[in-house]
């Protein structure tokens, strides 16, 4: 019970906004069908652009990702960075597609991490990566951090090539 109240709080420096552009960079790359879930609605720069049957989780306004069991058939969004793993775990319980905007190393660095997504029977079907985004030069609107920034398309069953695009 302390670790399920403890994985709920949630540090400022893991609200972050994505912009509106970059979100629909995701949502444009992937081929997305069925009904997709945006555990981190925040201000919906995903939900809002999510095509068709969608649905949201938003621990601010009482949906919490922890406790959301129907089924989809994708979950795209910017996670929480500092319970990554958790989510990552969650997400592969629920969906046969899980896409996230995170620091590439947070997929691909980690061997519990990587072994996770092997039990679950999910494999990295694709990784976008950026530039860290700056909309307006001389501003910070996304956090600068020295990591590749990029998604990381997750797919249950997936053991083909992992194909690689730089955006």
């Amino acid at each position: 019970m302390k670790k399920m109240a403890k994985l709920k709080e949630r540090s400022q420096e893991d609200i972050v906004m994505t912009p509106e552009w970059l979100a629909k960079r995701v949502i444009d790359s992937l081929p997305i069908e069925g009904k997709v879930l945006d555990p981190c609605r925040g201000l919906g720069a995903f939900y809002n652009q999510l095509p068709g049957d969608k649905d949201w989780c938003e621990l601010s306004e009482g949906k919490d990702f922890f406790e959301y069991k129907d089924k989809v058939d994708w979950i795209v969004t910017n996670p929480p960075w500092s319970i990554y793993r958790h989510f990552t775990k969650h997400a592969y319980t629920i969906s046969d597609n899980v896409c996230f905007l995170v620091p590439i190393s947070h997929d691909l660095s980690f061997t519990a991490r990587l072994r996770d997504m092997q039990e679950a029977g999910f494999g990295i079907k694709e990784i976008y990566t950026i530039d860290t985004p700056k909309e307006n030069p001389g501003n910070k609107p996304w956090p600068q951090m020295g990591f590749r920034l990029g998604w990381v398309w997750k797919q249950r069953g997936y053991t083909g090539q992992i194909k690689w695009t730089n955006l």
